[in-house]
């Protein structure tokens, strides 16, 4: 029997959080009016799953969590609020809560969460051997120990989820990360494909590897990536998914300083908005000539895809992709669009990879249509953001232009998973 703490001082919510879990089977439910008496509580009592309000009299979720989790780091504790505001989302999970959750709730999505969460805790005091690996395909430079879970039950899952998200980390991302890769490796499980989990780390990055995921599909890797971590930063190579997280670095009098390259990855969010005028000004004059270079490789380019539409071959589509390497080459030079850069080099070397034998009439046609489509978006880019400076956000087509470079992927991959049925994995 789990011990359940419901934390709110309104009535109103304790009560259809209490509806809502009388279809959990196995739990005795709690409740605290607010966040001293959870504390106080808590001292008492330890319980397995907490759920946190945050905004409460006499005392907050975030001090309660803070004292919560120093009297038993093992309860786990959901954040509840009615604001999906990052900053706060943030300060939870950096006091110990394992997951934000905004209200209202969706039932049916909040019992799907709360089984896994029960399942982990029933999992989590389990052991299994590590077996370290060196994968890390960002970075030579890490430190020699390596953390390897061989995921072959349920067990190994719960334990990495308990050993990251269980105790303060001070990484950025991190609990979106885990969260995401849980959910791969669920999959794998149900459908009886074992995998590994390897970490490496330095003094500035972490980095997470899922190994064997290709029986996922990285067209649904990439997808669910793009909807539910669009900023990560991340490598699918063959076989492995890894993911490059930024450390927060802890000054001496306890502030937390964040390095430059983070700064201006967590800049980019909607609540950011960064216009073309603003940017332009604040952007080297050098890199705006440069800019300009791209009108005459996107008429090359244009002529190139219809040469190739009714001649696919080899030589034809290399002439296409060597003039978006001139895209690429400036995008990584543009950090603000590293993710950008990142995804039309990715495309780039996935054509790379193509033989003619895979360029029967109607791929080809549909190769040609969407390389068009997504020359064209680039044109309107650069057009709308460094020519007439019209644009409100610089980012505004970031996730039309990544989606269009998984969907040409998609044309030439064999999924073993279809794109309609990833439900399995986003249970999180």
């Amino acid at each position: 029997m789990y011990k359940v703490l419901i934390v709110d001082d309104n009535d109103n919510n304790r009560l259809t959080l209490n509806l809502l879990l009388e279809e959990v089977e196995d739990i005795e439910v709690y409740e605290a009016e607010d966040g001293q008496l959870a504390v106080e509580m808590c001292v008492k009592n330890h319980f397995d799953l907490i759920f946190m309000d945050i905004m409460m009299p006499n005392m907050d979720g975030f001090e309660a969590t803070k004292f919560i989790k120093q009297v038993n780091k093992k309860s786990m504790i959901i954040a509840l609020s009615a604001l999906d505001d990052d900053a706060s989302k943030h300060k939870m999970l950096s006091l110990g809560a394992e997951d934000y959750l905004t209200k209202p709730l969706n039932s049916e999505h909040f019992l799907q969460r709360i089984r896994q969460y029960l399942r982990i805790i029933e999992l989590r005091n389990q052991k299994i051997h590590k077996y370290p690996q060196a994968l890390n395909p960002f970075n030579a430079h890490v430190y020699h120990r390596t953390m390897t879970f061989r995921v072959d039950d349920e067990s190994a899952l719960a334990e990495f989820w308990d050993y990251w998200l269980n105790s303060e980390k001070n990484i950025i991302n991190l609990s979106d990360c885990v969260r995401l890769i849980y959910g791969f490796g669920l999959w794998l499980l149900k459908h009886e494909y074992e995998c590994s989990l390897v970490v490496e780390e330095n003094e500035e990055k972490l980095y997470m590897m899922l190994v064997h995921v290709k029986p996922l599909g990285s067209n649904i890797i990439k997808n669910i990536l793009l909807k539910h971590f669009a900023n990560a930063k991340y490598i699918l190579s063959n076989d492995m998914l890894t993911f490059q997280l930024d450390k927060e670095v802890k000054r001496d009098n306890g502030v937390v300083e964040v390095s430059d390259e983070a700064k201006k990855i967590l800049s980019k969010t909607h609540d950011n908005v960064l216009s073309a005028v603003d940017y332009i000004n604040n952007t080297a004059i050098s890199f705006i000539s440069k800019i300009d270079g791209l009108e005459m490789i996107n008429d090359e380019t244009d002529k190139a895809i219809l040469v190739f539409e009714k001649e696919p071959t080899k030589r034809n589509l290399a002439v296409i992709y060597e003039n978006f390497q001139e895209y690429a080459d400036i995008l990584e030079e543009l950090m603000d669009f590293e993710h950008l850069g990142f995804a039309v080099q990715t495309l780039i070397d996935f054509l790379g990879t193509l033989t003619e034998e895979q360029f029967d009439p109607e791929k080809s046609k549909r190769l040609a249509a969407m390389l068009l489509n997504l020359l064209h978006d680039l044109a309107s880019w650069r057009e709308n953001v460094f020519i007439t400076q019209v644009a409100r956000d610089i980012h505004y087509l970031d996730s039309s232009l990544l989606s269009s470079c998984i969907q040409i992927e998609a044309i030439f991959e064999e999924k073993s998973l279809s794109l309609d049925h990833d439900d399995d994995i986003e249970f999180f």
